[in-house]
């Protein structure tokens, strides 16, 4: 009976097809399914501190605090410098007080490393605990608090840097706190990653991240997806916190696991095991993000232009915050100075000189180029006498004239000085009518010693707010001035001019012998 069905099947299917068959429309086509808004991508990687451009790492360590942090900043005193630097400040009050232990800046033997100072490229997506238990990262023993860094923008006229702070151990994690800071250097404006996206962008968003997710599972569901929940909507607000650019295309945002809807769930779709990201076109994210955020989404594709440098001396430097000595040299310009400041310059530091008036003249140039690279040329006296033994008229001839030739072939006056042999009483100070400054650690270089030695003396002594005695006529100190500058940043030092050291501005009276 079955076999007699069939057939009759058959001759029916074929009766049909042959006489009965509709008229065939060749221009049909299949019904398209609607382009996705977002769409799952790669999460972007961060971007190489060296290839960016202009950027000055630094570090700083206490291991009786139980801190270490990096960090990066743009050139001169570009407005989210400060910003950064306070992120930092903020994460070691934090571990001073939860350790009781008061916080200054602090160095290390020579070998120690810390020369090593730019953001490390994808530090701040490593599992917290590997951050503190790595040394380049984390406190000593891997117990406290880490601050790490990565560049996760430069593009146009943008930049932004992320800052990490882990607290806690290598085995348990306490806090992990994360924070992203754009500028534009074209206006210095500085906003978090929240000030990207309008108050609306989460719930007007919400839909296109749950549709992404269910393409990518391969659903064609077109399923209402329903509004989110409280802590479903603020973890999509830290997610867009933490936007970052798809170089070349537009903004990013990448969800963290476990996230899930009642439309994925309902599809048989677990929550996410891991960061998802996703692509925001910049059609879509022009209806959601703030007018700093779209002009961000547009840079995206636009090669980044830094800030034209600037040198170190023009920039502000804390230092009680991170540890500074002040490399001084007396008794030129010579021969010799130009060759330091080649290597000033390429150490991105900053030096004062106290400079002798009878040399103003023949070395207008050398100091004239000095006070433009940002160093200090301050008063050494005339012909370096010993004021002790002079008049307070001899005296004030000796300070007078030097100022006189130095404003005369710089354009800039002293407002300083150093007394030769650190000779001084109160009636020199009355009659110089300066502060004036000496020192806390003297290589003795005008001894002739063998260029360890003298690399022992200046490097091995000093302590944060040091004031270094050198002399720029002296071919020993000529000569191993790169050896000197690389060990002491290995120490953890960051080079200074006097008025860096005295915070921006030099001291108006007194004697000082050092910064502390």
């Amino acid at each position: 009976m079955r076999r007699r069905l069939t057939a009759a099947a058959v001759v029916a299917v074929v009766a049909l097809l042959a006489g009965c068959a509709p008229a065939v429309d060749r221009s049909w086509t299949p019904s398209t399914w609607p382009e996705a808004s977002v769409s799952i991508v790669e999460t972007p990687g961060t971007l190489d501190p060296a290839d960016v451009g202009g950027l000055s790492g630094q570090r700083i360590r206490n291991d009786a605090v139980g801190v270490q942090a990096r960090w990066t900043r743009l050139p001169g005193d570009a407005p989210i410098n400060a910003r950064l630097s306070q992120l930092v400040r903020d994460a070691i009050t934090a571990r001073s007080a939860a350790a009781r232990v008061a916080y200054g800046p602090a160095v290390f033997p020579q070998g120690t490393g810390m020369g090593d100072r730019s953001c490390q490229r994808g530090s701040t997506l490593r599992p917290a605990t590997q951050v503190l238990a790595d040394p380049a990262f984390g406190p000593a023993g891997g117990v406290g608090t880490a601050v790490v860094c990565d560049v996760v923008v430069a593009a146009g006229t943008f930049f932004g840097e992320r800052i990490r702070v882990v607290t806690g151990s290598s085995r348990a994690v306490t806090s992990d706190v994360a924070t992203t800071l754009f500028t534009n250097t074209a206006t210095g404006e500085v906003v978090t990653g929240d000030a990207l996206w309008t108050d609306a962008a989460p719930l007007v968003l919400w839909d296109d991240l749950v549709e992404a997710i269910r393409r990518d599972h391969g659903s064609l569901s077109l399923a209402t997806v329903q509004p989110p929940g409280d802590a479903t909507i603020s973890a999509v607000r830290a997610a867009l916190a933490q936007a970052e650019v798809i170089p070349g295309r537009s903004l990013a945002v990448t969800l963290p696991p476990g996230f899930t809807a009642p439309e994925l769930t309902a599809l048989g779709v677990p929550p996410t095991a891991e960061p998802t990201t996703m692509a925001v076109p910049a059609d879509t994210a022009a209806a959601i993000t703030t007018p700093f955020g779209a002009a961000l989404a547009a840079a995206a594709a636009v090669p980044f232009k830094p800030p034209a440098p600037a040198f170190a001396g023009f920039t502000s430097v804390d230092c009680t915050l991170v540890p500074c000595v002040a490399m001084t040299y007396d008794d030129g310009p010579s021969e010799y100075t130009a060759g330091i400041l080649d290597t000033v310059a390429a150490h991105h530091a900053s030096v004062t000189f106290f400079s002798m008036g009878q040399k103003a003249a023949p070395y207008a140039a050398v100091a004239k180029r000095a006070l433009a690279e940002g160093n200090l040329v301050e008063n050494h006296t005339w012909d370096h006498p010993h004021l002790t033994t002079l008049s307070a008229a001899q005296v004030a001839r000796q300070i007078r004239d030097t100022t006189a030739a130095y404003l005369s072939a710089t354009g800039q006056a002293p407002t300083v000085f150093r007394p030769p042999y650190g000779q001084y009483n109160a009636a020199v100070l009355a009659a110089a009518g300066m502060p004036a400054i000496l020192w806390d650690v003297d290589g003795f270089d005008w001894q002739g010693p063998a260029d360890d030695v003298l690399v022992s003396r200046v490097v091995d002594q000093p302590q944060p707010g040091s004031i270094v005695l050198q002399h720029d006529i002296q071919p020993v100190t000529a000569r191993t001035v790169d050896r000197v500058y690389t060990a002491l940043a290995d120490r953890g030092f960051t080079l200074v001019n006097i008025r860096q050291l005295f915070g921006g501005r030099l001291p108006s009276s007194g004697v000082w012998k050092s910064g502390r």
